[in-house]
Parts: C-alpha cells; sequence; structure tokens
C-alpha cells in the first residue's frame, strides 16, 4: 500500500506543549500544508512548505493558542509524528491515515483500565456527520456499556472513564464516517506513568 498523502492528528492541545514533525518519504520535492481546526471544525491555523525528498520538518504548532486537530495534506507521500507532553508524561503518536490502518470506520482498543484515569477523543475526518456507537466489554466479551453520538465534520468528541465506566476489558468503536480515536491512560500508581494509543482499525 502507497504512503499517506494525508495525515491526522487528534489534538493540539493549549494546556500541554505539543510538537510535531512531518517528513515527505517520497521522491520528488513535495508541498505540505499543516491545518489546524478548533473543536467545531473551523481553521483557526495553517502553514505551508516545499520539502524536499526526505526532508523533515517541525512545524510551529506552538503558534496554535487554543485546542485543535490537526490535518496535514501533500501532494506527495507522508508520514509524521506527535509528542504531546502532559506534566511528566510524553505520549507520542504517529500521524494517522487509512493507510496506516488508524483511520477508519470500524476501530478496536484492546484495552481499557479500571485502575486509573482514561480519556478518549474520536475525531471526525469524513465528508459528513458521523453516527459514532462506542461499545465497552469486560475481558470475557460481554458488553457493560454502550455509548451514541452524532459528530460533525472535523469536530471531536472527547469523554473519560466517568461516561464509558470503569472497566478492564475492550473498546470498540463504530462509525458512519472514517475517524481517528486517540486513547490516554494515566495509571492510579503514579510510579507506572502513562500510556497512549491510537485505536486500531478492523474494517
Amino acid at each position: 500500500m502507497p504512503a499517506a498523502t494525508t495525515i491526522y492528528f487528534t489534538q493540539i492541545s493549549e494546556n500541554a506543549p505539543d510538537w510535531i514533525i512531518i517528513v515527505n518519504v517520497g521522491n520528488q520535492r513535495s508541498k505540505i500544508t499543516v491545518v489546524a481546526r478548533d473543536p467545531k471544525g473551523k481553521a483557526v491555523w495553517s502553514n505551508e512548505k516545499e520539502l524536499e525528498p526526505f526532508e523533515a520538518w517541525i512545524p510551529p504548532v506552538d503558534n496554535i493558542k487554543e485546542g485543535a486537530s490537526i490535518q496535514v495534506k501533500s501532494d506527495g507521500p507522508i508520514v509524521g509524528e506527535r509528542h504531546c507532553h502532559v506534566g511528566k508524561d510524553t505520549f507520542d503518536f504517529p500521524g494517522a491515515a487509512p493507510e496506516y490502518k488508524t483511520v477508519g470506520r470500524r476501530l478496536f482498543f484492546p484495552e481499557v483500565y479500571s485502575g486509573g484515569n482514561e480519556t478518549l477523543r474520536v475525531l471526525n475526518v469524513g465528508e459528513n456527520e458521523s453516527l459514532v456507537n462506542i461499545i465497552v466489554r469486560n475481558l470475557n466479551g460481554k458488553i457493560l456499556k454502550q455509548l451514541s453520538g452524532k459528530v460533525p465534520v472535523f469536530n471531536w468528541w472527547f469523554m473519560t472513564d466517568n461516561d464509558f465506566g470503569q472497566v478492564t476489558g475492550t473498546m470498540e468503536i463504530l462509525s458512519t464516517q472514517p475517524i481517528v480515536a486517540e486513547r490516554h491512560l494515566y495509571y492510579a500508581n503514579t510510579t507506572k506513568g502513562a500510556v497512549g494509543q491510537l485505536g486500531q482499525v478492523l474494517d
């Protein structure tokens, strides 16, 4: 499968210093455009640059002064990475794309965990409003909780384990439009730190 020409980051936080890097992995010069959108999907910041083959660029996303999602578009293949710094914890996420099995209509998290505090952000990157259904199961596969909501284009649905429950098990997310989902887990035992992951595409 070819590399992606559009990638997504579910958030740039206004409360924590975030950092992203974009690399042109093609054999031709490519024009890269980075667009930040607010929670309502409105573009609030953009920047662009031409990159030579395998040249890397760190866009000045610290200029974004509000919570936003990021779309990176290119006329050639790209990869990207984001660091999210929250207190003493650092999360590391790749740029999401269908080609990288992190954008789709059915996503799965192999773990949710009751021994900490969790957050989940679901970003609609489709062309229409999406109906999103979340299914939380225990380790035996029994459904413990289901949530549903409508997410407009380039909007996100943010929730915590106060919404989907303090459960040790799994999470499945079904959507009528392509989505990206990002999960943070902050362990109750602070010596363990925190972990983050993107939902894995099943279909």
